[in-house]
């Protein structure tokens, strides 16, 4: 397994799909370290995001490059798009949802062996969306997953 890495950047506001990690048919990917932070100047803004399954890929979007954690790693297999995109068809529930201030940056790092896992097959995968906010600040996300 490799570590692979992919970030996004985004206006939040209601259901946008900030960035979407998608698996192929061999290959799903268990997501162990989400970032979210703002790189725009502070403000008093809450956005609540969710991190969620989706079980069919998004349109549009901007590719990302994957990168390997390990510089001699191999390269990626699963694909990163981040928005603004039309989203994917996710799950009724949420994996996460967190809450969190303009002024904050957030991590969650998954403890070893509660990865949040995508189901197996192509296009099926995970992503941060944000579900609502109190403006449109700048977003910052990235994830970390092994295949």
């Amino acid at each position: 397994m490799s570590g692979m890495y992919a970030a996004g950047r985004t206006a939040a506001g209601t259901a946008l799909s900030i960035l979407v990690v998608s698996g192929i048919a061999t290959v799903r990917p268990s997501l162990h370290q989400i970032i979210i932070g703002s790189d725009a100047t502070p403000a008093d803004i809450a956005t609540r995001f969710i991190v969620i399954r989706h079980t069919a890929a998004p349109t549009g979007g901007t590719a990302q490059t994957i990168r390997p954690a390990d510089p001699g790693g191999t390269s990626g297999l699963c694909t990163a798009l981040q928005g603004p995109m039309t989203g994917p068809t996710y799950e009724a529930s949420p994996v996460l949802e967190i809450p969190l201030n303009q002024r904050a940056t957030y991590t969650w790092i998954a403890n070893p062996g509660r990865e949040i896992k995508s189901p197996l097959g192509t296009a099926n995968g995970i992503g941060v969306q944000s579900v609502s906010s109190g403006g449109t600040p700048n977003i910052n996300v990235t994830m970390a997953w092994d295949e």
